[in-house]
């Protein structure tokens, strides 16, 4: 088979790099040669992970936490290896704590079979697939962060607790930085339709579509200039502009 031209992390912001490989985002901050994982990809990117931090002049040492926006396999991916090689503690906010140990979801908003009509299904399905981000790989130690808090790691986010895509679904807000990752709260890219722009998840990887539409409002009044999705590119238009556009888009 034909082998994908590899993504080189790419920086959008002051120490900070967007990894992909395709469907799903993960991002690195950096702050005083020591690193904050947002989000672990799947199992697959290990490999693409160990390069991408060598090729900023880091080593796996260096990363002192893994802090996931929510328990789904694309998110969680190589969380329990980072822990177990590089020593990094993994968090992830207190209602998706037993998801991440026991590797077990909930059930979905929607059927996944309204999408087999669309491209994007298909692409996004055999991506994942193909690296492992089909199951969730258990993460035996994991702390739980809760709404509002400032976790004590590179970078020091504050949780902004969204619930709807999965119970314990979060935003990350890098106050200083004036950057908001939303994993699966916000995207800007549907995973299964293809559909660009702002928006919540469809609701075939949703738990609760309902909650995750009525979860944006919890985004508005929060000051940042750059947004970072779960999927989809980073969006700079501003908070209240994200999510009229992702209102205005419904559900899927």
């Amino acid at each position: 088979g034909q082998r994908v031209r590899e993504a080189t992390p790419v920086q959008v912001s002051e120490g900070i790099h967007r990894l992909t490989q395709g469907v799903a985002n993960f991002y690195l901050i950096g702050e005083s040669g020591k690193y904050t994982v947002v989000d672990a990809g799947t199992p697959g990117d290990w490999a693409y992970f160990g390069r991408s931090l060598a090729g900023l002049g880091a080593k796996l040492a260096d990363v002192d936490a893994v802090l996931l926006t929510h328990a789904h396999p694309d998110h969680t991916g190589f969380a329990e290896r980072a822990r177990t090689e590089a020593g990094a503690r993994v968090w992830i906010h207190g209602a998706d704590e037993q998801a991440a140990r026991t590797g077990k979801t909930g059930k979905r908003d929607g059927k996944v079979t309204s999408y087999l009509l669309r491209a994007a299904f298909y692409r996004t399905t055999i991506s994942l697939l193909r690296r492992g981000g089909g199951r969730m790989i258990p993460i035996a130690e994991v702390s739980a962060f809760g709404d509002g808090e400032q976790i004590d790691v590179p970078g020091r986010p504050r949780a902004v607790h969204a619930p709807g895509h999965t119970p314990g679904s979060a935003a990350l807000l890098l106050e200083d930085r004036r950057v908001l990752v939303t994993g699966d709260v916000l995207a800007t890219e549907n995973a299964l339709t293809g559909r660009i722009g702002p928006q919540i998840m469809p609701d075939g990887l949703n738990e609760d579509g309902a909650q995750a539409l009525a979860s944006l409002d919890t985004l508005l009044g929060i000051e940042a200039d750059l947004l970072l999705p779960g999927h989809g590119d980073p969006w700079t238009e501003g908070v209240a502009e994200a999510v009229r556009q992702a209102r205005a888009a419904g559900r899927s």
